[in-house]
């Protein structure tokens, strides 16, 4: 029986997902180990009770080179580790690394948001702004794969932070870091409280300037919205868009920006995506 897994390793916890043709399971969670021994050994133990895999594919919060991670900030130690050829062994499986906006955004357009369209951009908003960029039908992952960062997008803020080697401009000023007390505030705003509608009106006004760079600048068929505000479209929506529209250009105002769909599971299953193909 062939099988494919999808993994996905964030900053906290790791997600696996396996598949057989009798369908996909549900996804096995567990917090992220600390160490990159620890690491292997974990996801061997996840993987355990299925059967050997065909493929194997990895989304990483940073990029990668053939072999293994070369920038992740969220997880340092998985820097310059032959990951892949390491998982290899331990799987007995071809591994696929992949960014993990980038899965995320090819989730989307597979069974997502981002069906049927032929160009596509999600902004993946939580702690940080990453993302991705869906071209012609197929990711753009750039020349050193990390297309789609949109956290370096330029941004007003202060001379003592705008330097900063890990965090870009952008994801300073509108990641959900800089937004206090999120959900809180999101509920106060569904409960109508006027001051937190205007604190979340203030905030899709910086998220805005980027979003409508990329519109403006790219000129998609569709924007999507990912990560943790992705559930706060409901209320961010409407302010999001309204500002969208001063800051964009006259198409770039008609670009729709959207939720994603597929919540916390799109980046497993974009792993899982990449596990069954030759084409990644």
């Amino acid at each position: 029986m062939t099988t494919f897994v999808g993994i996905d390793v964030g900053g906290t916890s790791v997600r696996v997902l396996a598949e057989t043709p009798d369908g996909r399971g549900e996804p096995v969670t567990a917090p992220v180990a600390g160490s990159y021994d620890a690491f292997l050994t974990q996801v061997t133990g996840l993987c355990a009770g299925m059967a050997r895999p065909a493929g194997v594919g990895v989304g990483l919060p940073g990029t990668s080179g053939e072999s293994g991670p070369l920038f992740v900030p969220a997880l340092p130690w998985l820097e310059g580790r032959p990951l892949r050829e390491d998982l290899e062994a331990r799987l007995g499986a071809p591994v696929r690394l992949g960014l993990d906006g980038h899965l995320t955004l090819l989730a989307e357009a597979a069974e997502g948001a981002a069906q049927g369209v032929r160009s596509a951009v999600l902004l993946a908003v939580g702690t940080g702004i990453g993302g991705a960029l869906l071209i012609d039908g197929r990711i753009w992952r750039g020349v050193h794969g990390s297309a789609g960062s949109w956290g370096w997008l330029p941004a007003n803020v202060p001379d003592d932070l705008a330097h900063d080697s890990v965090h870009g401009p952008f994801e300073q000023a509108a990641s959900g870091s800089s937004l206090r007390d999120g959900p809180a505030l999101v509920a106060a705003a569904r409960a109508g409280d006027e001051q937190a509608c205007a604190a979340l009106d203030a905030y899709a006004a910086r998220l805005a300037r980027g979003v409508a760079a990329v519109a403006s600048t790219i000129d998609p068929e569709i924007i999507l919205i990912g990560g943790g505000l992705a559930d706060a479209m409901d209320v961010l929506g409407p302010p999001l868009q309204r500002h969208v529209a001063r800051f964009a250009s006259p198409d770039g105002r008609r670009v729709p920006v959207r939720p994603a769909a597929l919540g916390s599971r799109a980046g497993v299953v974009g792993a899982l995506l990449i596990a069954r193909t030759e084409e990644w």
